[in-house]
């Protein structure tokens, strides 16, 4: 049942007062508030209802006056009394507005962990976005988040393409030209796969997995899912030779100024031309069309979860810059305070 929980109210040290509301299975309470900027996908109150929670608590910062702005937001999803964020998605955390202070979030996430405690729940598990999408932020939030006694449990590092103006070939390696030249040469071309067929794709993305000894982190249920309800944000590309797919790549318009190349895959028939290349670059122009600033290429590891120096390596040939994604955790009743 949707419901209001008891508001803790937040006095500021900026001269500006604070009310911190949660909701309980009610994400869309959300839109409720008048926003200062626009909620990653996977913050989204859509999003948060497809990763099919048992129960999660949407905890919003806001005016003590009249409760109708929104200074930041986080979805807690609730499993076997651990807290996690997200559930089922590649990254949650909070998303906070400029003008709130350390001293604001601080108090705020003591009234979370206090929310928590009364709930039974006897850990928190974050996962927050790359930095690179927010840098300023993305550091507030690191920093607020270890003073309050959470650990940072895992960083990795992220690639990501800056999209300029420039072409793509500018800040390409010689090694990498030579094989988009290959693929040119070949006649190979780049498009949008028009209606996909969620069978199709997932078979084609599975195969590629299962022969690099990879598993695959979703189902297919999940990936039909992805490309009915959000059709303009799940969108797959492909390198072709002919009819036959050499490269696909299943992408997720995370903001209006990212792009996460989420599932990039080869047909490894086709490994000597490296035809990824050739996918990357019309990612890159297709995000210099739609205002996309961020082609984020994602973490670089192997089956096991460790880092893998060769994918790493083939993002920066491919002009990739890298920034750090991380997961932070909390005992709850442990104060660890600095």
């Amino acid at each position: 049942m949707t419901h209001l929980l008891p508001k803790n109210k937040v006095q500021t040290t900026i001269q500006r007062a604070f009310s911190s509301l949660v909701f309980g299975n009610d994400p869309a309470a959300l839109t409720h508030f008048r926003g200062r900027w626009s909620p990653w996908l996977f913050n989204t109150p859509l999003h948060v209802v497809h990763q099919q929670a048992e129960q999660v608590y949407t905890f919003v910062l806001t005016d003590a006056e009249t409760q109708q702005e929104l200074y930041g937001f986080f979805h807690l999803f609730v499993q076997n009394q651990q807290g996690v964020s997200p559930l089922r998605a590649s990254f949650g955390s909070f998303e906070v507005a400029e003008v709130v202070s350390h001293a604001d979030f601080s108090v705020w996430l003591n009234s979370i962990e206090s929310f928590a405690v009364s709930q039974g729940i006897k850990s928190l598990s974050i996962r927050h976005y790359p930095s690179c999408y927010h840098p300023a932020r993305s550091s507030f939030i690191k920093r607020g988040l270890v003073r309050h006694g959470f650990q940072l449990s895992q960083s990795s590092i992220n690639h990501y393409i800056s999209v300029t103006s420039q072409p793509f070939e500018t800040a390409l390696h010689a090694s990498e030209r030579r094989r988009l030249r290959k693929c040119l040469q070949a006649d190979f071309r780049f498009e949008e796969w028009v209606s996909p067929s969620a069978e199709q794709v997932y078979q084609f993305i599975a195969h590629n997995r299962q022969r690099l000894g990879y598993s695959l982190s979703f189902r297919e249920e999940q990936l039909r899912l992805w490309l009915t309800v959000f059709p303009e944000i799940f969108r797959v590309f492909c390198v072709k030779n002919g009819e036959e797919i050499a490269s696909l790549g299943l992408t997720v318009r995370v903001g209006k100024n990212v792009l996460y190349h989420f599932c990039p895959a080869d047909n490894l028939a086709y490994r000597q031309y490296s035809p990824s290349v050739l996918l990357t670059k019309g990612l890159y122009e297709f995000s210099q069309q739609e205002g996309v600033t961020i082609l984020d290429l994602g973490i670089s590891v192997d089956a096991a979860g460790q880092p893998k120096t060769s994918l790493a390596r083939f993002k920066r040939n491919l002009g990739a810059q890298e920034c750090e994604k991380w997961q932070f955790e909390r005992k709850i009743g442990i104060s660890t305070k600095v």
